[in-house]
């Protein structure tokens, strides 16, 4: 591991600052957060290090979590901890609650924030190598059908099998909520199950998750997360179901570069279409009966 190069920091007071200055350096910055993604890849070099970090904490009315007009609003900077030990989402969100405890060790989870959480960039080997240059990162072909695949994709793989992260996404996406985003031209609402791309999320250089919202607490939830070790791993296949008065959603984290959620019947439609690489076939029969158990 090499020692992280040279960047400019700046501490921005507003959301206006700090959209402003990444607009600024148009693609050329990383929002701060909890830093515990972002740190790491600065360190391991696999994507070039960013001209200036703008850091978001210090900006007021970021952190915390509240219910408002029978909707939970969680802040951007709001710490995984945090979440876990909130009453409210204990005892309403429980699904949350369980997938912020089931990713990361207790001092990671200390300083990650839910945005940054749901902003991680994807795991796949290659793509966190810096000899590997693979399509995500702008190379010619994506290296995982040809190599080693047992943690990537089994659908919607098109350019990229790398796999969503989060497994707060997988929860929330479950729960139908969004996340409320702010750039130079304004803001806007973006539900969680549409933040992702094949190659990343939606989100413009200079846009910034200010606020996480579920609009409902669930009369009804679950969320299950199948990894190699029983702590502390990123899911090879999760899911989460939640029942609102919109019906039951499922959501599938693990198993593509975007989140698949639907209704029972729709996920499991698109399980069964499933185009598994050739050490993951395993994900097809898992994703399954994930769907039965937190449908039960």
């Amino acid at each position: 591991m090499k020692a992280i190069a040279a960047y400019k920091y700046y501490d921005a007071e507003t959301l206006q600052e700090a959209c402003a200055t990444l607009n600024q350096y148009a693609g050329k910055a990383q929002v701060l957060g909890g830093g515990t993604d972002l740190i790491d890849w600065m360190k391991r070099r696999f994507m070039p290090t960013p001209d200036i970090l703008v850091n978001i904490k210090k900006i007021p009315g970021l952190s915390g979590i509240k219910e408002e007009g029978g909707a939970l609003k969680i802040g951007a900077t709001t710490t995984l901890t945090d979440i876990i030990e909130n009453s409210t989402v204990q005892s309403k969100y429980k699904a949350l609650a369980d997938a912020a405890m089931k990713g990361p060790a207790p001092p990671i989870r200390n300083m990650a924030t839910i945005a940054g959480n749901l902003c991680q960039h994807v795991r796949c080997w290659y793509y966190r190598w810096p000899d590997w240059y693979c399509y995500r990162k702008g190379g010619p072909i994506c290296f995982a059908p040809a190599g080693r695949n047992i943690a990537h994709a089994i659908m919607e793989q098109k350019v990229c099998n790398a796999v969503v992260a989060s497994d707060p996404a997988t929860a929330l996406a479950a729960m139908n909520a969004s996340v409320t985003v702010q750039g130079t031209g304004g803001t806007r609402e973006v539900a969680v199950k549409d933040l992702y791309v094949v190659l990343g999320t939606i989100l413009k250089p200079d846009e910034i998750i200010t606020t996480v919202t579920v609009p409902e607490a669930p009369s009804k939830q679950a969320f299950l997360k199948s990894r190699v070790r029983n702590a502390v791993d990123f899911a090879l296949v999760s899911a989460a179901a939640a029942t609102t008065s919109k019906g039951t959603t499922v959501a599938l984290g693990g198993v593509a570069p975007i989140l698949v959620a639907g209704s029972p019947d729709d996920v499991n439609a698109a399980i069964g279409k499933a185009a598994p690489l050739s050490e993951n076939k395993y994900k097809v029969s898992v994703a399954k009966a994930m769907v039965k158990r937190v449908t039960a």
